[in-house]
């Protein structure tokens, strides 16, 4: 049987991307403070809770989400990405992938129609075959394109650019595995960082 592991509604999508919004990234891309005592002080600056360490920091939002703020191992390493598992959920048989699939594209147009509200349309949108698929915010993310279009994944994407470089690329997107014990769904709302983040090069940004 299929089980649903998230299943947020595009309102909450909405506040969580809100709040995001409203943060200053040049403080968070170039890293994590290494203490316990002053990565407290750190995430209360932008009003969330640290949970635990994994490949960076999972932290709680105000609105009650749970964020990771993805870097590589050890202190000072720069943040390259948030991310919001908005919703999640996994077949427990390859004969249950299309149903999984089908609620999942539902899901999906939901989420992007509240997000295309808040933040305009796109500046690309499609699917793993789309002609025109963009790069990857950051190296190797979604591997290269033949991988890609091997893996179909992401399976659905919708991507938002800025002109600021320390704005982040805003990513909605859509994986789907067909088989296998990783077979289900995930829609993920993640905030890319830049690849050098320099914090002392210009202003943060704000929408």
């Amino acid at each position: 049987m299929a089980s649903v592991i998230a299943d947020h509604p595009p309102q909450e999508l909405a506040a969580e991307l809100s709040g995001l919004l409203r943060v200053d990234w040049r403080t968070v891309w170039p890293g994590i403070p290494d203490g316990e005592a002053e990565r407290a002080e750190w995430c209360a600056a932008f009003g969330w809770e640290p949970l635990w360490l994994q490949s960076g920091l999972w932290v709680r939002t105000p609105q009650g989400g749970r964020l990771h703020l993805a870097s590589a191992p050890g202190p000072g390493r720069p943040v390259t990405r948030a991310s919001y598992t908005v919703w999640k959920a996994t077949a427990a048989e390859e004969s249950e992938g299309e149903a999984v699939l089908a609620v999942a594209l539902d899901r999906y147009a939901a989420h992007l129609a509240r997000m295309t509200a808040a933040l305009g349309a796109p500046d690309w949108t499609g699917a793993w075959d789309s002609p025109g698929f963009p790069e990857p915010p950051a190296p190797g993310r979604w591997g290269d394109a033949e991988e890609r279009l091997e893996s179909r994944a992401p399976y659905r994407l919708a991507q938002w650019r800025y002109a600021h470089p320390l704005a982040p690329v805003i990513v909605l997107d859509l994986d789907h595995r067909a088989g296998g014990y990783l077979a289900g769904g995930t829609i993920s709302l993640a905030f890319h960082g830049p690849a050098a983040p320099n914090p002392d090069s210009g202003p943060g940004w704000l929408l």
